[in-house]
């Protein structure tokens, strides 16, 4: 751990995304502050690896739908002392722009030049709020301070064939960076034995150097973004050293994350739920009897068949005898007699009605699933989001019809000899031809 009486350092999270790519779950929350893991949000992440390396002053950039992301930081990270010069405070976008919003991420540090000036520190860490992961980034910080680097960047590696998503990084023996590839259509020839080292999005600049590449680049016509032009101009006006995922982080298996689409943070899900996890939320770094672990939700194999995977339950829950296979329930949640989850993630406050069944199903918060409701077995396309690995998302304040069918005389007690009425397939819609009253469900 740095200390930071030491060395002056401030952070910029940036969380200002719209992540178009995780909608509806982005519908009105920004994508920093979607939950995450049950009962932490995806911005955890990057602000506890912050407080656990002993880097406690914080701004955290915001721009869409910031409420629910600025009231979960009051919530959970407000513990940090004033007293001791320690804070993370939310900052929206200043209107300095045509439209209000930043132009790239590069914009949303340089339209905030003013907070640096305030405080005048050695080093600015630039992080990014939608990435899972356990980083040291006091050991980052001393890599870039003993190599003398005007600029350091945190580095991963994947194979060839799946690096086209991320930006690329070449380096010679001494781990300087040569050269920056955004996003190749064709990777192969910037691997060796079929892997790519890519950015992960973590940088440790030297507050000067910094500041004259954001001045710079805000005179032209970029787009005003860290990767595709303050990187590659960097490379030309100072050192830039590469540091390996694997030298900074705690865990035994490094692990790393980009959870900006569907299927990505499904699957990311999916890794905590292995056994043993490919990430565990338990971090390591957490001491004995921190209130910390309160957060983590209890791990389970249900009905004793481990084969079937294990899943992640929140306290609060009410589960009467159903069964759920490798998912995520969040606090709150109450799930029916005979209910069926295979591989679902379910957010806060959802109901799920008796001998309902849901497969590959994420379900946004508040959501009233019916009894015996089918979720994941065909036909989710026509109501629902459904990614392109197959996954069904059921948004926030989506609302189940009640269809026309026999069974609906279950809410009704007709006289014998007589046709039970039938519901609209709207509750509270307008009531079959000749009934003066539109027929609604009992509360």
């Amino acid at each position: 751990m740095i200390n930071p009486g030491n060395t002056n350092i401030v952070t910029m999270v940036l969380a200002g995304g719209k992540g178009e790519r995780l909608y509806p779950l982005t519908a009105d929350r920004s994508k920093p502050s979607v939950p995450f893991g049950g009962n932490f949000r995806i911005i955890d992440f990057t602000i506890m690896n912050c407080v656990m390396s002993g880097i406690r002053r914080i701004h955290v950039l915001t721009q869409y739908h910031s409420l629910s992301l600025n009231t979960h930081i009051h919530d959970r990270w407000g513990f940090l002392s004033k007293e001791l010069g320690e804070f993370i405070e939310t900052v929206p976008p200043k209107l300095r722009t045509p439209t209000g919003f930043y132009r790239g991420t590069a914009d949303s540090v340089y339209r905030n030049l003013d907070l640096l000036e305030a405080s005048r520190p050695d080093l600015v860490l630039i992080l990014s709020g939608d990435h899972v992961y356990r980083a040291d980034l006091g050991e980052f910080v001393k890599r870039h301070l003993s190599t003398g680097a005007d600029a350091t960047v945190l580095c991963g590696e994947v194979s060839a064939a799946e690096a086209s998503a991320f930006g690329i990084v070449r380096t010679d023996k001494s781990h300087r960076i040569l050269q920056f590839i955004e996003k190749p259509v064709d990777p192969a020839p910037y691997s060796e034995n079929s892997v790519c080292q890519i950015n992960l999005g973590v940088y440790c600049f030297n507050t000067r150097f910094l500041v004259q590449r954001l001045v710079s680049d805000a005179k032209k016509r970029t787009q005003h973004d860290f990767g595709k032009d303050i990187l590659p101009e960097s490379l030309e006006r100072g050192l830039v050293i590469s540091c390996p995922f694997g030298h900074v982080s705690p865990d035994e298996k490094p692990y790393w994350q980009d959870v900006g689409s569907i299927d990505s943070y499904f699957q990311c899900h999916q890794d905590l739920l292995d056994h043993p996890p490919r990430f565990d939320l338990l971090d390591p770094r957490w001491p004995p009897g921190s209130r910390l672990r309160e957060w983590v939700p209890a791990r389970i194999s249900t009905a004793g068949n481990a084969e079937h995977g294990w899943s992640l339950v929140c306290g609060g829950t009410e589960i009467d005898k159903a069964k759920i296979f490798r998912s995520v329930i969040s606090p709150q949640v109450k799930i029916g007699a005979g209910a069926i989850l295979d591989h679902c993630i379910v957010f806060n406050g959802v109901t799920i009605g008796a001998k309902a069944r849901l497969r590959n199903a994420i379900i946004d918060e508040g959501v009233v699933i019916p009894e015996r409701a089918e979720i994941g077995y065909g036909n989710d396309a026509r109501q629902f989001t459904v990614s392109p690995n197959g996954v069904v998302v059921v948004e926030r304040g989506y609302r189940f019809t009640v269809e026309e069918e026999p069974s609906s005389s279950r809410f009704f007690e007709a006289p014998e000899g007589e046709e039970p009425p039938r519901l609209s397939k709207e509750v509270g819609a307008e009531s079959p031809a000749g009934n003066e009253e539109p027929y609604k469900l009992p509360l």
